[in-house]
């Protein structure tokens, strides 16, 4: 078990996926000040209720043990902060918020992998997901690069997924690689089925 200072979040951050905070509440200030070069670890984890500024959240107990890899001191008070996600990690208990959010946290198993369950359905769903995106409008069709989809790792896959944050919380909360696969596949196929009815609606509308 490790004492981490924790960053809460509106978002989930998978492990691999960079992360870009602009810091401005003092608490934060205050955390990043107090790591160091040599111990520039903090965790991440989801939002239940409540918002990311201000205070007074409840938080999930999954998340995400990250890394700074560059901090920038900004006019008025501001740190621009780039970070990675490095493992997941569970809470075990929060400390109290003196003087910023501070959680006893164990390290999860990596069940991350380049070549993970289900990935040929997977990686078919989320062409699919994206086309219908296009199609929408709703991203640009430069925004995925489609062709090189066969070489994600699963994590990377949860993470482009076009999912809410409750849905990519159960992602990385999977307590194996095999069942967060078959969650993600299922997600994605609900997904890509609502936005083929949407479009399907659509262009009756437009006859």
């Amino acid at each position: 078990m490790t004492t981490l200072p924790m960053f809460p979040l509106g978002t989930v951050v998978f492990p691999g996926a960079q992360l870009p905070l602009r810091v401005f509440e003092p608490r934060y200030i205050n955390l990043f000040g107090d790591l160091s070069e040599a111990d520039s670890y903090f965790g991440t984890c989801l939002i239940e209720k409540g918002h990311e500024v201000g205070g007074d959240d409840a938080r999930f107990s999954s998340g995400t043990l990250c890394q700074i890899i560059r901090l920038e001191e900004l006019p008025s008070k501001q740190l621009l902060i780039q970070s990675i996600g490095i493992d997941r990690l569970s809470v075990d208990r929060w400390l109290p918020d003196e003087p910023y959010p501070i959680a006893n946290v164990n390290k999860l198993p990596n069940i991350n992998k380049l070549d993970f369950y289900l990935k040929e359905k997977i990686v078919i769903e989320l062409e699919r997901c994206y086309v219908l995106l296009v199609q929408k409008g709703a991203v640009q069709p430069e925004s995925l690069n489609i062709n090189i989809l066969d070489q994600i790792d699963l994590y990377t896959a949860c993470s482009i997924a076009p999912l809410g944050q409750l849905d990519k919380y159960k992602l990385l909360a999977s307590a194996s690689s095999e069942s967060c696969a078959e969650i993600l596949l299922s997600l994605i196929t609900s997904e890509r089925e609502t936005l083929a009815a949407m479009s399907r609606l659509q262009n009756d509308n437009d006859k």
